[in-house]
């Protein structure tokens, strides 16, 4: 249940009183209908006002909102007319009944109705027809100017509605906000939702999985700073007072100024912990060793560079990888999903640590296999990172017991080593990993169990094993190039139109991204 409360004040409660119950600006308004209202205004619940056929009725309301206020001659700078939308997701819905105890809730809770020594507002709440999103929602207005003249005070009002959803989600079952509880996933906006709903990926979702990958592969804070500049990421930090120390970072995808004509696309820059509470510098210096003098020199270097600049060059990392590689980090994928298996659900430390490691590996084959085109595994990865998020708590901070520190190495694999059909070999190990900690979130949340269940089947057929003969291939030649290892073709058209190679094989994917 998420709520919208507009940025400014209205002044023109019979102005708000018609929109709502007008057709609305892309004609999306339909069915409204009173939920609940003041009692000063004498309405029925569940009254319905067409805007043209109850238009009398529907200005008569709007004098009404405003009519002791207008003789009273109070008029508050800044307005007087608060306005919060509340919605649910796509697919949940809530009766009348349900919605009017919510409406109820909030009111009492932001102190707008009489209570001892003050005098009550005057207020409404208006349900619509599902949005053009799909989400079902009611508008709850709300004339600041109390029957005696005085204002009410809308101070924290954000934090209060929030609380007030949160407690609903939980009265009624339903889907549960992230960024709550402490959990630390904060929402999308309204314009990150437009974009999701238009098939882009927000930023903030691309520059967080960019930074999970980085954090994990690094080696200490200086490797981390140089690793998500060279990923494309400008980043820059915040000082203590004395400058002697990074208490915190922001970045930004790099070069949006580039792409876009007369400077069109701006960069935007996202604290750590906007993009997740588990990216804050605090949480990310988790993965790394303690710091010496040494280390903490070379990262305080590394931070102070310009925002774009990864530093000087540096010889390139002598790892060699054979042809054991993939196979070798499939096995320590394999030994943390049986570690998870022994383990208690309640040592929640490990589960959500798992969960926070599992998340990165995603990201990075994500970024391997699906490149620009994010698909099933960049979903999957955005799901695993709100596993991660749990309640705060002291033992919620990460371990790396048993495998989970041997999860670097896999990472170092997954972003280096060349392109091979057994790639394919340790998704499926993260995807059985994935499902582990899909069941530890059951009791949970499991709602997102659920998501991730479904994630897990669309990665599933999109990437299954390699065949036997083209493993086979692989060994024989283990040099050769190696065709491109995206998701398997499932537009019959497609296949239709894609030529066919006597020397294909035709069980396994064929088009795609692969580096």
């Amino acid at each position: 249940m998420n709520n919208f409360i507009s940025a400014q004040r209205g002044s023109s409660p019979g102005g708000l009183v018609r929109y709502l119950f007008g057709p609305g600006s892309s004609r999306e308004h339909t069915d409204q209908r009173i939920i609940a209202a003041d009692v000063t205004l004498g309405l029925t619940e569940g009254t319905r006002l067409d805007h043209h056929a109850d238009a009398d009725a529907i200005y008569a309301l709007g004098r009404d909102m405003d009519s002791h206020r207008i003789l009273l001659g109070a008029a508050p700078p800044g307005g007087w007319v608060w306005h919060c939308a509340i919605s649910l997701p796509p697919g949940e819905v809530l009766a009348d009944a349900q919605w009017a105890e919510v409406t109820r809730t909030a009111i009492g809770r932001m102190g707008f109705e009489e209570a001892t020594g003050r005098a009550p507002c005057r207020w409404i709440a208006v349900h619509h027809g599902r949005s053009v999103g799909g989400n079902e929602h009611i508008h709850l207005m709300v004339n600041l100017v109390r029957e005696d003249g005085t204002l009410a005070s809308t101070w924290n009002d954000r934090r209060t509605m929030s609380r007030v959803c949160a407690d609903m989600e939980r009265r009624y079952g339903l889907a549960v906000v992230e960024g709550r509880a402490g959990r630390g996933m904060p929402g999308y906006s309204k314009a990150e939702h437009q974009r999701m709903r238009a098939g882009e990926v927000p930023e903030r979702q691309r520059i967080a999985r960019l930074v999970r990958s980085c954090a994990l592969v690094a080696g200490d804070e200086a490797e981390f700073v140089r690793r998500a500049r060279r990923s494309g990421l400008s980043v820059r930090p915040r000082f203590s007072a004395d400058r002697q120390e990074v208490v915190g970072y922001s970045v930004a995808l790099r070069g949006r100024e580039a792409d876009a004509p007369d400077g069109a696309a701006k960069q935007v820059w996202f604290g750590g912990g906007r993009l997740a509470a588990d990216l804050s510098l605090p949480r990310l210096r988790e993965y790394w060793p303690a710091p010496t003098a040494q280390s903490s020199a070379k990262a305080l270097a590394q931070w102070s560079r310009a925002a774009d600049v990864a530093g000087p060059k540096e010889a390139p990392e002598r790892v060699v990888y054979d042809s054991a590689v993939w196979r070798q980090a499939v096995a320590r994928v394999d030994a943390v999903t049986a570690q998870l298996g022994q383990s208690a659900p309640q040592d929640a430390a490990l589960w959500s640590s798992a969960a926070r490691h599992a998340a990165a590996l995603m990201a990075g084959l994500s970024t391997r296999l699906e490149g620009e085109s994010p698909g099933p595994i960049t979903a999957t990865a955005d799901l695993l990172a709100r596993a991660a998020q749990t309640p705060a708590h002291p033992d919620r901070r990460l371990v790396r017991r048993g495998g989970l520190a041997d999860l670097r190495k896999v990472a170092m694999v997954i972003r280096h080593a060349p392109t091979s059909p057994e790639m394919r070999l340790l998704l499926l190990a993260v995807v059985a990993l994935t499902h582990t900690i899909g069941l530890w979130q059951q009791a949970d949340r499991p709602r997102l169990a659920t998501e991730l269940d479904a994630g897990l089947t669309r990665v599933r057929a999109a990437y299954p094993p390699p065949s036997a003969r083209e493993l086979a291939a692989h060994l024989r030649s283990p040099n050769a190039p190696v065709p491109p290892i995206g998701p398997r073709v499932t537009d019959p058209a497609a296949q239709a139109r894609r030529p066919v190679r006597r020397d294909q094989d035709r069980g396994g994917p064929s088009r795609g991204r692969g580096r």
